[in-house]
């Protein structure tokens, strides 16, 4: 394994051993974000009545003008069968309350006075990408699946399209070249963009649609697409038996890796059809039929996807009577990073996927609405190395020149400690970098610098940072030159 090289500013995340030599007495564990308490968006604007809902919500962020821009789909709810979907546009300034400007293109009860982009299209999704570099007039991207009651007929299986815009309103679908991919599976689709291999890269699901997984298909032009086959396939050996089925994956980048937020449903193994139309009974071993909630993956290429050993998800599903009790179903679009938070906007629903549990709810007389939920993942906390009362420790690999560069952290030890040290791949402490030297870390935040008291004799030295731990956990380690 090469070291580490340091330019200004070197960020190690720890969802896996790749930087590291050694970790001792840890425990590698995945974080949950942090939900806004109450639903960012509901289909109630003076135009909706109380039998719509959102879904398939897709949230962009602008840089430039610091907004965040959303397309939503409205659905009105059906006993059984699909529903034609209004697709609606809404921007903000805090990610909390929206904007829903009248847009004056669709007519809807006799008034043009709403903020829909397109009429009403059966069982309409889409994934949206921004790329400003490309020509203004294909800014935004967008794959989409419609359906229609001929293409049922034709059999006809989710054929996938494409469609160019400037503004990310008024959508131009290009002759001659729609479908641009077939044999998919419904849903579940989201599109981002590789710089590095300038390719486009769309996340679905195929053919057949039971148990479900995710495959990659990878494109330079959106138009002709190469199968490079399943990316996540569960259950493996870290799964419980009722978790075989993954609905999505949501790629995105952050420092260097691609992380990936993934739908994981719960479900009576080899028999999806039948848990989704009877309930199990009551000393069932698992609780969660029917949950849908939210996991991560992280992938160092961009083609090799892994699930970390700790299950646990980054999103789970609110205490019954919650907004987000039943189903979680991740972003269309890769998540924004905002002053390093993550923004995961997700469509929660109070119901199981089932057909009993709307029933039930139905009999309570509760409203059973799909709504847009928010929640912001704390600056690097995706996975972190945990420590209780017994100390731990980890070891990076060599970093170059660490003797010259600051070393901060971002980690939480409040009630605990952190201490570091630099070291020889042999173990041979630094001269002026030993853990006597090292001011205790007690705080909690990013950007918190290890500091020594000693009086360092070499600069710019290759080393490995040993770091202990005692009730504290660390997210992640900065390597950054001195000013």
């Amino acid at each position: 394994m090469s070291k580490p090289r340091v330019g200004r500013r070197k960020k190690i995340l720890l969802v896996d051993d790749t930087f590291l030599l050694e970790t001792r007495n840890l425990r590698r564990r995945v974080n949950q974000a942090v939900k806004h308490p109450e639903p960012v968006m509901r289909a109630d604007a003076p135009w909706n009545h109380d039998r719509e809902d959102v879904n398939y919500v897709n949230v962009l962020y602008d840089a430039s003008e610091r907004v965040f821009r959303m397309w939503y789909a409205v659905i009105e709810r059906i006993e059984r069968g699909s529903a034609a979907r209004r697709w609606a546009y809404a921007t903000s300034r805090d990610g909390i309350n929206w904007d829903r400007p009248e847009l004056n293109r669709v007519e809807v009860n006799g008034s043009t006075r709403n903020n829909y982009m397109l009429d009403a299209m059966n069982d309409f999704c889409w994934t949206i990408v921004f790329d400003p570099s490309d020509p203004v007039a294909r800014r935004y991207k967008m794959i989409f699946m419609i359906d229609a009651p001929e293409m049922v007929w034709g059999r006809f299986h989710v054929p996938l399209n494409l469609a160019y815009s400037a503004d990310g309103l008024t959508w131009e679908r290009p002759a001659h070249v729609n479908p641009v991919l077939r044999g998919v599976a419904d849903g579940g689709m989201t599109l981002y963009y590789v710089p590095e291999r300038r390719k486009y890269v769309l996340f679905t699901r195929r053919v057949p649609n039971l148990p479900r997984d995710v495959s990659m298909y990878e494109s330079f032009d959106l138009v002709n697409w190469e199968d490079r086959g399943r990316a996540l396939v569960a259950p493996d050996e870290h799964d419980p038996p009722s978790m075989f089925n993954l609905q999505s994956l949501t790629p995105f980048r952050y420092e260097g890796l691609h992380l990936g937020l993934v739908n994981t449903h719960y479900t009576l193994p080899g028999a999806e059809g039948y848990e989704v139309r009877h309930e199990p009974p009551a000393d069932f071993g698992d609780p969660r039929m029917g949950i849908l909630d939210i996991q991560m993956a992280y992938s160092r290429d961009g083609r090799t996807w892994h699930r970390p050993t700790d299950r646990r998800a980054i999103l789970p599903t609110g205490d019954p009577g919650a907004p987000d009790a039943g189903e979680l179903f991740a972003p269309q679009s890769s998540p924004p990073v905002v002053d390093g938070e993550t923004w995961i906007f997700y469509t929660a629903c109070p119901e199981r996927h089932s057909i009993w549990d709307h029933r039930r709810l139905k009999e309570t007389g509760r409203p059973i609405h799909r709504t847009v939920m928010m929640a912001r993942m704390p600056e690097d906390h995706w996975v972190s190395l945990d420590a209780e009362a017994e100390e731990g420790c980890v070891v990076t690999r060599p970093i170059v020149g660490a003797s010259s560069h600051r070393i901060l952290l971002n980690a939480d030890a409040e009630g605990g400690r952190i201490q570091g040290e630099l070291v020889a791949p042999d173990g041979q402490v630094i001269d002026g970098f030993s853990r006597n030297d090292c001011v205790a870390m007690t705080g909690n935040g990013p950007e918190q610098a290890l500091t020594w008291t000693g009086r360092a004799t070499e600069r710019n030295r290759d080393a490995c940072v040993r770091i202990f731990l005692v009730n504290a956990k660390l997210y992640s380690l900065t390597m950054t030159s001195h000013e």
